[in-house]
């Protein structure tokens, strides 16, 4: 019987979908002593038309996601004020450009911890939507997963 409970909760961890938004493969690298800043990558649906205009972490001072490209062999990064979630399309933020920056970690990251992010979405009526979601930790050694966490 606790091993179904175990399955059943690790089935409802493993999809985050709150009023047609579906969050994916949401996870962050462990850190090392120290660092004060990490990254998450994720891949975020909504059935409908809107925007990310937030994200809060109760392990950081503060959350952000940032654009990040390549100018005249510079990476240039900066901070996004939303970002746009057209209907029906996959929004992937990852290492390769838009990712979610965690500013001023409380505490390092290590494998197996959950990185719990709160996600508010606004609809173009206007309407609001906030989604959890806990990001897996993974190794620095290894590579990110391919799991999905609410």
């Amino acid at each position: 019987m606790r091993r179904l409970f175990a399955l059943a909760l690790l089935f409802f961890t493993i999809h985050a979908d709150a009023g047609g938004i579906v969050v994916n493969d949401a996870s962050a690298r462990a850190t090392a002593p120290g660092q004060e800043n990490a990254t998450v990558q994720l891949s975020i649906t909504s059935k409908k038309e809107g925007r990310v205009v937030r994200i809060a972490s109760s392990i950081a001072d503060s959350v952000e996601i940032h654009s990040m490209t390549h100018v005249n062999g510079m990476m240039k990064m900066r901070a996004l004020e939303f970002l746009p979630l057209p209907a029906g399309q996959t929004v992937k933020l990852g290492s390769g450009g838009n990712h979610v920056m965690l500013i001023s970690i409380k505490n390092q990251l290590k494998a197996g911890d959950s990185v719990p992010l709160s996600i508010s979405i606004e609809f173009t009526d206007k309407s609001k939507e906030t989604v959890s979601v806990n990001a897996e930790v993974k190794s620095l050694t290894g590579s990110h997963g391919e799991h999905e966490h609410r």
